[in-house]
């Protein structure tokens, strides 16, 4: 049982963020997170939009996503609980080019913004960072290359445009001034 409890805590599903069949792994690229449990604490991400496709229920909480070689955006979110509670802390995204049979890692503790956590708190808006991405070539090549991210603290929904945001009359992506990602809410009016 506590097998079970936690494959579905990891995510033992794939988040396939493309169309029509499930290609081979040589042929897609690869994208997973991490979750890392320690004596007090948990943390880990898992990729919540790619091109703004979310996934389904059932691959909400994936580690590994697929996703076809060339350039994406995604979405990460960053989680972390602490005894009874927690939850997301920050919502990053950012451009990435893609190679077929390459593996793509979040490194994990690896996310630096460039403001502090109080500022944070106090943000209504978008914010920059870095963060660490490990990648792995199918000759086993192995490499870590810092990317840019702009993060949004607390969580939400970022976007490109108004598809990329949940399907509703009243639903926009609110672009954010100095930051290539936009902002799903609501519109104002």
């Amino acid at each position: 049982m506590l097998a079970l409890v936690s494959c579905m805590a990891s995510a033992c599903s794939t988040f396939v963020a493309y169309s029509g069949p499930e290609l081979p792994d040589p042929e897609v690229a690869t994208v997973e997170c991490y979750s890392r449990y320690y004596f007090v604490y948990l943390e880990s991400c898992s990729v919540t939009a790619i091109d703004g496709r979310r996934p389904g229920l059932s691959q909400l909480f994936s580690n590994t996503s697929k996703v076809t070689p060339g350039r994406h955006w995604l979405e990460i979110a960053f989680e972390r609980y602490f005894g009874g509670g927690g939850g997301v802390t920050d919502v990053c995204a950012f451009d990435l080019d893609v190679n077929a049979g390459h593996v793509y890692r979040i490194s994990a503790h690896s996310l630096k913004t460039d403001i502090g956590l109080l500022a944070k708190h106090s943000s209504p808006s978008f914010y920059s960072g870095s963060l660490d991405l490990g990648v792995t070539s199918p000759a086993e090549a192995r490499e870590t290359h810092q990317i840019k991210v702009t993060c949004s603290f607390g969580g939400g929904s970022m976007c490109r445009q108004i598809s990329d945001c949940s399907p509703h009359p009243d639903m926009q992506c609110i672009p954010q001034e100095g930051h290539s990602f936009g902002r799903c809410g609501f519109e104002t009016r």
